[in-house]
């Protein structure tokens, strides 16, 4: 949440928004590495954990945005930007 003022706040995320549209490729990269890579590929392991990561952070970073979103939705004068 950036400060715009004494009590102003810019709660919406474009950052976060961004963000989760470049781990959806990573994820979608994987998927289709781990689907192509031999069994006994030595980078199989990790593929597997650059996915889980880019996962969660894309859900962290989901759950951020619905917070911001209920937290408006709660205290409207908290997304002014007079």
């Amino acid at each position: 949440m950036e400060a715009l003022g004494p009590g102003k706040y810019e709660l919406d995320c474009p950052l976060a928004h961004n963000l989760i549209n470049k781990l959806s490729v990573i994820v979608g990269t994987c998927d289709l590495l781990v689907e192509k890579a031999p069994a006994d590929s030595p980078a199989l392991p990790q593929m597997l954990l650059i996915r889980s990561v880019a996962r969660s952070m894309a859900a962290d970073l989901g759950q951020f945005q619905c917070d911001l979103v209920r937290l408006r939705t709660k205290n409207p004068e908290l997304s002014r930007r007079t």
